[in-house]
């Protein structure tokens, strides 16, 4: 999955012009930005219980009122509106959505249908959607393929801009009661777990020259991997290395170029090791380990939120003179065994 070799853009990449998150650590991506940065979570025990009666602790905004399929339309409306009022002077002109929700196989689907069929029929804020708005229920690692898709319209010159937005919430009983069966949540008595959230986060991307200022996604790529969470099939990190591959192939880097990873590992055992091994496969012979960022340690795991939550983060967090570096890789894993990598470049102002 690579971008076109030819079109009347060549030279042009992806740039992201804006972003907007709304999550438990904060309802737009200034906020989040500071709280991601600091290390800080808003875990706080739910009214979810499990099987010996502990209450679940959970990653939640404070509002007690909206569940369901409002509660989640409600975190795109934040995230939109963060989203577009740091875009600057837009063209007037139909602007491409593209969702990402939670694959069909997770309970609770018809909420996220509910929200993507109500999204993408009528205007984002008062900016009409373009007819080539669509959702794709692919989850976390569905990432890579929104982007090919964003580049693609772009390129056809459907719009000068396309909005990628993911959303997600792992908050309902259906879900919490399906993770605790499978001994996937992080509660008294397992500690290899995972905390459940809800997200939504959105960039506004464009075709930009390489020496633009700002954050640009130089390659992404997918795989498939056989090994599953549950140990029933081993995993031998096959599908990430293919996907991390195809994605510095594609930005014409190695690992050794990379000052960072942010990473999608949740607190699950099995992510993690997936994730360690592939880099250690694609790794370059006396190379350095790249830093490893992470989210859901302070957002919890928010799912098909997550890869635009991190792209969003990165929008703030590379131009900082603190920041980790300006060159790094996004992966990204679901249940099924689909992966994703996604290569970023941060090109500071000319006199940086």
């Amino acid at each position: 999955m690579t971008r076109p070799t030819s079109s009347p853009q060549d030279g042009h990449g992806l740039r992201v012009v804006s972003a907007g998150i709304c999550c438990a650590v904060g309802y737009t991506a200034a906020a989040a930005s500071c709280a991601l940065r600091a290390g800080m979570d808003h875990f706080q025990e739910s009214d979810f219980r499990t099987r010996s009666g502990d209450l679940v602790r959970v990653a939640r905004l404070p509002e007690p009122r909206l569940w369901g399929a409002p509660r989640l339309a409600e975190w795109m409306r934040h995230a939109m509106e963060d989203c577009l009022a740091h875009a600057g002077p837009l063209p007037d002109e139909p602007m491409p959505l593209l969702l990402l929700c939670a694959e069909p196989e997770r309970p609770a689907a018809e909420d996220r249908q509910t929200v993507q069929a109500v999204a993408l029929s009528r205007p984002a804020l008062g900016r009409p959607l373009h007819s080539a708005s669509s959702g794709t229920a692919t989850g976390r690692a569905g990432l890579a393929g929104c982007l090919a898709h964003a580049d693609k319209l772009l390129r056809e010159g459907a719009a000068r801009h396309v909005m990628v937005m993911g959303f997600d919430s792992y908050l309902h009983s259906e879900v919490i009661n399906h993770y605790l069966s499978q001994d996937r949540l992080l509660v008294p008595g397992n500690r290899d777990g995972f905390i459940p959230g809800e997200a939504a986060a959105a960039v506004l991307l464009e075709l930009a020259p390489p020496e633009t200022p700002g954050l640009h996604i130089a390659g992404w790529g997918q795989g498939m991997e056989e090994g599953r969470p549950d140990g029933s099939v081993p995993s031998r990190s096959r599908g990430l290395t293919q996907a991390l591959r195809t994605a510095f192939a594609q930005a014409g880097i190695d690992c050794n170029d990379l000052a960072f990873r942010l990473s999608d590992q949740n607190g699950e055992g099995f992510f993690a090791g997936d994730a360690t091994n592939a880099f250690t496969r694609v790794a370059v012979d006396g190379g350095t380990s790249p830093m490893v960022l992470t989210t859901a340690d302070c957002t919890g795991e928010v799912g098909a939120a997550t890869g635009p939550l991190m792209l969003a983060w990165l929008h703030h967090l590379l131009p900082r003179a603190d920041g980790p570096g300006h060159c790094g890789a996004l992966h990204l894993a679901n249940d099924e065994g689909l992966r994703a990598a996604v290569v970023v470049r941060y090109q500071p102002p000319a006199h940086y």
